[in-house]
C-alpha cells in the first residue's frame, strides 16, 4: 500500500511557546520525519492542498463543495462562489473574523437570512444554504469578485491582513454588512447574547472543470469538500478511520489519501493542550503502527501537512527505514528550524 497522509498544522505554529513543545515527546513520527525525504512549498489551504493531492492543481474550490452538500443544486456549468456566514468583530481596535463555529446557526434562521439577500442583492445573483453554516452564490453572468482565501485560512485574522486591495469587494462586503446586522434574525440573536451573523465571506469562486488523472484510488476525508471532490473524480470518499488498523481493514485500494484534520482547530485558537493531546493520539492510532507495518503492508508513506511554515512533505520508502544513519527528528527542533528559515529565507 502507498498511503498518503494528509494532516494540517503537524507543527506547533509557536516555535517560542517552550510549554507546548518542551516535553512534546512522539518517537515514532520522529523516526519517520527522520528517515524520511523532505521538501518545503509554499503556505497553502487546507482545501487547496487537498484538491491539488487529488490531481486537481489550485482551482476555486465552491463548486466541488457545493456538490459535495446533501439536497443542494447541481453545480452544471455556472460560476458559483461559498458565500459563508461570518462574524466581524472588533479586537485591539481592528476588526478580525470571528470563530465561524460559533455561530450555531439554525436551518430557519439560515433560509430566513438568504431570502433576504435574494430580495436586496439580487444584482449579484442567487444564495443557497443547503447547510445552515454554508452558503453558495450562483453568480449572475459577468460577475466576478477578488479571490479570498478559504475560512480555515482567515478565522481569526485581522480583516485587513486577508483582504486583497479592491473597493468594490469592500463596499460589496460593507453594504452585506449592514443589510444582515439590522436583519430580525440577528437582532434575535443579539437579544439571545449569540454571536451576529454580519458579513458573507466570498470565496472559492469557479465553475466545475474537467476532472483529471487522480494519483489515488480511495478518499478517506470529512464532507462535504472531500465528497464533492471525490463524486467528480468517480471515487468513493469515506469518513476518516479512526486508526490504521482500521484503515487496513476498510480501505479497498493500495493508493489511499486519508486526511487527518484533529489538530486544526486546537491550532487555530492556539490551544497547545488541545493540541498536544490530539498528537498524542495520532501517535498512537497511526504512527506507532505505521512503523510496525512499513516494509509490510505499507511499502511507501507520503506525510503531508499544510503549516503557517509552508506545505510540508515526507515521503519514505520500505528500504529507507534500515538506514540507521537516519535518527529521530525532534519536533521541537524541527519547529525551530523551520521558523528561522521562515525569517530569514534563502536569498
Amino acid at each position: 500500500m502507498h498511503l498518503t497522509l494528509l494532516i494540517p498544522d503537524l507543527l506547533w505554529p509557536e516555535p517560542d511557546d517552550q510549554e507546548t513543545l518542551t516535553h512534546l515527546t512522539c518517537p515514532a513520527l520522529e523516526t519517520l520525519i527522520g528517515k524520511s525525504h523532505s521538501t518545503r512549498g509554499p503556505r497553502q489551504p487546507l482545501e487547496l492542498a487537498l484538491a491539488r493531492q487529488l490531481g486537481l492543481g489550485a482551482p476555486g474550490l465552491a463548486p466541488y463543495r457545493l456538490l459535495g452538500e446533501t439536497a443542494a443544486p447541481a453545480p452544471g456549468e455556472k460560476l458559483w462562489y461559498c458565500a459563508d456566514p461570518i462574524q466581524l468583530q472588533f479586537h485591539h481596535e481592528r476588526i478580525i473574523l470571528g470563530d465561524v463555529s460559533r455561530l450555531t446557526l439554525t436551518a430557519d434562521e439560515a433560509q430566513a437570512l438568504v431570502a433576504d439577500l435574494n430580495q436586496h442583492f439580487a444584482d449579484l445573483g442567487r444564495f443557497h444554504a443547503p447547510h445552515p453554516q454554508r452558503w453558495y452564490l450562483e453568480a449572475a453572468a459577468g460577475l466576478e469578485l477578488p479571490a479570498l482565501p478559504p475560512l480555515s485560512a482567515a478565522s481569526g485574522r485581522q480583516l485587513g491582513a486577508v483582504l486583497p486591495d479592491s473597493a468594490h469587494l469592500a463596499r460589496l462586503m460593507n453594504e452585506l454588512q449592514m443589510r444582515l446586522h439590522t436583519h430580525p434574525v440577528n437582532r434575535a440573536r443579539e437579544a439571545r447574547r449569540q454571536p451576529l451573523i454580519n458579513g458573507l465571506w466570498l470565496w472559492g469562486g469557479a465553475a466545475l472543470a474537467a476532472p483529471g488523472v487522480c494519483p489515488h484510488d480511495a478518499l478517506f476525508a470529512p464532507a462535504p469538500l472531500a465528497t464533492g471532490l471525490a463524486r467528480h473524480l468517480g471515487l468513493v470518499s469515506q469518513a476518516p478511520p479512526a486508526s490504521l488498523a482500521a484503515l487496513l481493514v476498510e480501505a479497498s485500494g493500495t493508493r489511499p489519501l486519508v486526511l487527518l484534520d484533529c489538530l486544526l482547530a486546537a491550532s487555530l485558537i492556539e490551544d497547545g493542550d488541545a493540541w498536544r493531546a490530539a498528537l498524542t493520539q495520532l501517535e498512537a492510532d497511526w504512527f506507532a503502527p505505521i512503523v510496525d507495518h512499513l516494509g509490510q503492508r505499507i511499502t511507501r508513506l507520503e506525510l503531508i501537512s499544510p503549516t503557517v511554515f509552508g506545505v510540508l512533505h515526507w515521503h519514505i520508502r520500505s528500504p529507507d527505514r534500515w538506514k540507521f544513519w537516519r535518527r529521530r527528528k525532534r519536533l521541537a527542533h524541527l519547529t525551530y528550524e523551520l521558523a528561522s528559515l521562515a525569517r530569514h529565507p534563502a536569498p
